[in-house]
């Protein structure tokens, strides 16, 4: 990695960038609507008469399986229609998060949270509608083609991306290593929509980065931008605190815009190089069953209150390490309100490669703030300037150390 590299401008990224990166994750509502606590161990239709514990008549759910089959001119192939009953299923509970993925989905959100997937490099949202460049990933095949940011996608290999869903365009834009995507973009200040083709190539999206920078005052900061809490960021984030005590530099800011969150234990894991001890959440699951997370005792960086930028891109695991430093250190929140999102899921795998991910608890922050629903307010409020390339929010956090 590079250590020394000029920071990047991870400005006019908006909060949807966190809907750019979870939104495969939620799969369409199912054709059935099914209850919570229901054993599903029973085969095909034709079962009649089979109640569960709690006095549910599951032949219910055979027989209009049977009427869509035998009626529906639109019925999907039967697997298809299991999906869409288990996602049915999983929304019954009314929890956003409490999801189902697919196959495809899960195998896709694992390639994310390794940060390592084949593709172009480019982060998308959804804007307007349409499939919108909010950066291309410097280095990689979506930058050297000339994809620059608030390019719009129009076409995936001849297909409208206005016709099919994100999940769809992810993985049409996705594909082997080796093979060529053609997109069809248009640029905001042109008329006249350009193609391009791309060769794909195997795409490793490092968690965490970090460089030096001075502020008006000559003193040397470390900017740590952390993506996501995922598989390698624990690793990456000891690198980087080993190199700040060789260095020693008069501060530190971390980068939590638009990270949309990850491990829990990896945000509880990096909260400790801070605090030395004590509480850095507790959550509270079903039954109220409470559990606390103390630090770890490994505080290299004890030393040190960093400056914490946030914005309504960040979420989750994000919000739980913010929560704590803010509360255990008084550490400064710069930027915009959280995402709001205190709860924890667990991803549980099943039988065929698809997976449920079930919210089985909320978490609150070292003082008791709930964050579900309310998200996280900054101690310094700073809005990001379109008519300007100037990164106001980290220009701020620099100035936060005198």
């Amino acid at each position: 990695m590079e250590k020394n590299k000029k920071a990047k401008n991870y400005k006019k990224a908006s909060a949807a960038v966190l809907v750019a990166l979870f939104c495969y994750l939620l799969f369409s509502y199912g054709y059935i609507l099914g209850k919570q606590g229901v054993d599903i161990g029973i085969g095909p239709s034709g079962v009649s008469n089979y109640r569960d514990q709690n006095n549910v008549d599951f032949s219910l759910f055979w027989e209009a399986w049977d009427k869509l089959k035998d009626k529906s001119m639109a019925a999907s192939d039967p697997k298809e229609m299991l999906y869409g009953s288990i996602s049915g299923l999983l929304s019954s509970t009314k929890d956003p998060y409490t999801t189902f993925l697919t196959p495809n989905d899960n195998k896709r959100f694992r390639e994310d949270i390794q940060g390592e997937f084949s593709g172009i490099g480019v982060e998308l949202t959804v804007k307007n509608g349409l499939p919108t460049v909010v950066a291309p990933i410097s280095g990689y095949p979506a930058e050297e083609a000339g994809l620059k940011a608030n390019d719009v996608i129009l076409e995936v290999d001849g297909t409208k991306t206005s016709e099919i869903g994100f999940n769809d365009i992810i993985d049409k834009i996705r594909g082997e290593v080796g093979t060529k995507v053609k997109l069809k973009v248009i640029s905001g200040d042109s008329e006249d929509p350009r193609e391009i083709s791309i060769e794909r190539k195997n795409i490793v999206i490092k968690s965490v980065e970090w460089s030096y920078e001075k502020n008006s005052d000559n003193k040397t900061i470390v900017i740590v931008k952390v993506r996501q809490f995922g598989d390698d960021t624990e690793n990456l984030f000891d690198e980087m605190a080993n190199d700040v005590i060789r260095k020693s530099p008069d501060g530190m800011i971390i980068d939590l815009r638009n990270n949309p969150g990850g491990y829990l234990e990896t945000a509880v894991s990096l909260a400790s190089y801070f605090v030395e001890d004590g509480l850095v959440l507790s959550e509270k699951g079903k039954n109220d069953k409470t559990k606390e997370y103390k630090a770890s005792g490994h505080t290299k960086l004890k030393n040190f209150s960093p400056a914490i930028l946030i914005n309504e891109g960040s979420a989750s695991a994000s919000e739980i390490f913010a929560g704590a430093l803010r509360d255990r250190l008084d550490s400064k929140l710069i930027g915009k309100k959280s995402f709001g999102k205190g709860s924890v899921q667990e991803l549980i795998d099943l039988s065929d490669g698809s997976a449920v991910k079930i919210t089985v608890a909320k978490w609150y922050t070292p003082s008791g703030q709930q964050i579900n629903g309310e998200g996280i307010n900054p101690d310094v409020d700073v809005e990001e300037k379109e008519e300007t390339s100037q990164d106001e929010q980290l220009d701020e956090a620099k100035q936060s150390f005198k």
